[in-house]
């Protein structure tokens, strides 16, 4: 009894532990060089092992039928020797002898459950693996720490993808030969999917190799690709699996596994891109669509169509088309004109002669200095008063400030805050700092961005933090603008600058961290701070107001003036009287408030007093001349006077007696008594009695 090749199952075997062994290679890579990409091609080459096992099991289920039928056949010609070529009532059919077997029970079984199975949990791997690499909720850790940092080793990192490529390449191409034979054609997924993973390792390294002045965007957006073809595959099995219901069977015809790649296939089969399109149609739809008149044309007339397509394409390239508000650097064989190309519509030489870089010189750029904004953190803080003690946004930087008021005895002279700063910056619109930004790097943001931390931090070491905190934000912003606009016109690889203008920069939100403790201290610091200042400030606006009180407006006048006077008397000068004289006429004539009213009241009172003495003295005049003419009459006169005078308010009685002298005058001189309502009542109830 001749055995059944098994070199099927060997080859399957070996792609899927050659898969294995190169996704465990790649996952070291990943993990030593920090790259996203390595961890996508990781990826894809463990999708590659559910491949080669789900070839592996249909190809050994499938030998081990043809044992079983090789060993029926040998015991059918046993009984015919032995009956010598009769025929028996129990010889079946051959159409319905797999069915009678044990091993063809057992591989439909396999076919109809088992591989399905195996299938889907692989396209569900693949959609997981490709998701997982995009920047989302599910984003695999390793790839979401890395970000996009730069790769640490990218020479160890070309030189894996290249050799595994490799690899990869040669058994894929010894796989897809042998699966040219009818029974190792289960040996076409695995090796259609080797293939697109050499093929992508290639490209990959390739691309890594090519772009040295960004590493970190291709290596990114590689990954990113590897992720994509992922979930295309996974895609495809999954709308294959439908389809395989609605196929027709043809009897006798090959049965083309439903997780085999036919986007892959079209181009690693050998017979072209062509060819493999028409093998899949034909056998989707069941009948030969490629025998067809339209595909024979459309065969015919492809070869033309491209050339054309690529005639219009490089056409197309000597048409530069300049949007409004930009201007365009145009390289002709890698050397920059001297003029930049204004908006409108420009012809240069195809592609790669010539190439346009369009920049935007009107558009305003932001950067965010000092901070990191969230679309969640805006939603929240919108139209809300913002606290220290409130977190601002998602990620605030802390800056070293200095602290004068701090004594070495208590503590550091050193304090930190949280400082945000928009920046506002374009591109100058002259033909020569166009040019300069464009010729200076691919990410001048990020240099801008550099020299505002750079000045930020330089500033905030040199200032006060109750300046910062304070009243001289607008002197901040005012000074980091000019710093930021010197560093930025003495930057770039020549140190003739970047070509760009600060057009505003703006210190906000100057706060502590915003750790509730620290934001506590520093209001009870901030209130003393301010509580005092509002004392000096009242005590400021007493004293102002206690002058203007005493001396009105020109209260600083009267004050020189007394204070010269005072100085010249002490000196003994002979200018003294001439200041008082000035002095006293500027409170009579110049000052208010108080000064001038005490002044008037002096000079009120001094003229009352003067016309009161000198009325005294005329009287005085007339009644020594009234006492010389009759003098008895005069003393007679006073007398009278003065009794009318003071009895005025007296009450006089007046009694008429004959002899004066005999009247005996009492005067009880005790002071009355109080009046006691009681006694009075009770004593007059008494007289009654």
């Amino acid at each position: 009894m001749n055995a059944v090749d098994k070199r099927g199952e060997v080859v399957a075997g070996l792609g899927a532990l050659l898969s294995l062994l190169a996704g465990v290679i790649l996952g070291l890579v990943a993990i030593w060089t920090d790259s996203s990409a390595m961890w996508a091609a990781c990826f894809q080459s463990l999708g590659v092992v559910g491949i080669w096992i789900l070839s592996l099991i249909q190809l050994h289920q499938q030998r081990r039928v043809a044992e079983e039928r090789l060993e029926l056949a040998a015991l059918e010609r046993e009984r015919q020797e032995k009956l010598g070529g009769a025929q028996t009532i129990f010889q079946e059919e051959e159409l319905d002898q797999m069915d009678k077997l044990a091993m063809g029970r057992r591989l439909r079984a396999i076919e109809r459950f088992l591989v399905p199975a195996i299938a889907i949990l692989v396209a569900a791997f693949h959609l997981l693996a490709g998701a997982s690499i995009f920047p989302w909720a599910l984003q695999f850790p390793p790839i979401a720490n890395v970000g996009e940092m730069a790769v640490l080793h990218p020479t160890v990192a070309i030189f894996f993808c290249g050799a595994i490529a490799f690899v990869c390449f040669m058994f894929s191409r010894y796989a897809l030969g042998m699966s040219r034979l009818p029974q190792w054609n289960l040996l076409r997924p695995g090796g259609t999917v080797a293939f697109g993973t050499a093929a992508v390792r290639h490209t990959g390294a390739l691309l890594l190799l090519c772009g040295p002045s960004k590493p970190p965007a291709v290596e990114l957006w590689v990954g990113r690709g590897i992720g994509i073809l992922l979930m295309v595959l996974a895609c495809e099995t999954i709308i294959n699996f439908i389809f395989e219901f609605y196929r027709p069977r043809v009897q006798g015809g090959e049965q083309r596994p439903f997780f085999d790649s036919r986007f892959l296939g079209m181009f690693s089969e050998p017979g072209g891109i062509l060819h493999s399109v028409a093998n899949a149609i034909d056998y989707q739809f069941g009948f030969r669509v490629s025998d067809t008149w339209f595909y024979k044309l459309l065969g015919r007339a492809v070869l033309p169509l491209i050339l054309v397509q690529v005639i219009v394409i490089f056409a197309l390239t000597c048409i530069t088309v300049v949007p409004p508000g930009h201007q365009a650097v145009i390289t002709h064989l890698g050397h920059l004109r001297k003029e930049t190309a204004k908006a409108g519509i420009h012809f240069t030489y195809p592609w790669p002669l010539d190439r346009a870089h369009i920049l935007p010189v009107e558009r305003i750029s932001r950067l965010e200095i000092g901070y990191e904004v969230g679309e969640k953190e805006e939603e929240e803080l919108a139209g809300r008063p913002i606290l220290w003690t409130v977190k601002h946004y998602k990620k605030e930087h802390q800056l070293l400030v200095a602290d004068r008021t701090a004594s070495a005895n208590t503590k550091v002279p050193i304090n930190l805050l949280s400082l945000n700063m928009p920046i506002q910056w374009r591109i100058r619109d002259t033909d020569e700092d166009v040019i300069r930004f464009y010729s200076q790097s691919e990410d001048a943001e990020k240099i801008i961005e550099s020299i505002a931390y750079r000045e930020l931090t330089n500033y905030a070491a040199h200032t006060d933090v109750l300046d910062l905190l304070g009243g001289k934000g607008i002197e901040a912003a005012q000074t980091l603008h000019e710093r930021i606009q010197a560093a930025c016109n003495a930057a770039g690889h020549d140190g003739r600058g970047l070509g760009v203008e600060i057009v505003l920069v703006s210190v906000a939100g100057v706060h502590p961290p915003s750790d509730e403790d620290v934001a506590k201290s520093y209001e009870d610091v901030v209130s003393a701070y301010e509580t005092r200042e509002a004392t000096i400030k009242g005590a400021e606006g007493d004293a102002a107001r206690a002058r203007v009180t005493a001396a009105g407006e020109q209260w600083q006048e009267l004050y020189d003036a007394i204070v010269l006077e005072d100085r010249l008397r002490n000196e003994g000068s002979s200018e003294l009287a001439a200041q008082e004289e000035r002095v006293e006429r500027l409170l009579r004539e110049t000052v208010g408030g108080a000064a001038r009213t005490r002044t008037a009241n002096a000079g009120m009172q001094a003229y009352e007093h003067l016309f009161r003495e000198k009325s005294t003295a005329e009287r005085f005049e007339a009644q020594l001349a009234a006492f010389r003419v009759a003098p008895d009459t005069y003393l007679l006169r006073v007398y009278l006077n003065m009794l009318e005078e003071g009895l005025r308010n007296v009450r006089k009685y007046v009694i008429a007696l004959e002899k004066p002298d005999t009247v005996i005058y009492e005067v009880d001189l005790r002071p009355p008594q109080e009046f006691d309502a009681l006694a009075a009542e009770v004593a007059s109830m008494e007289a009654k009695k």
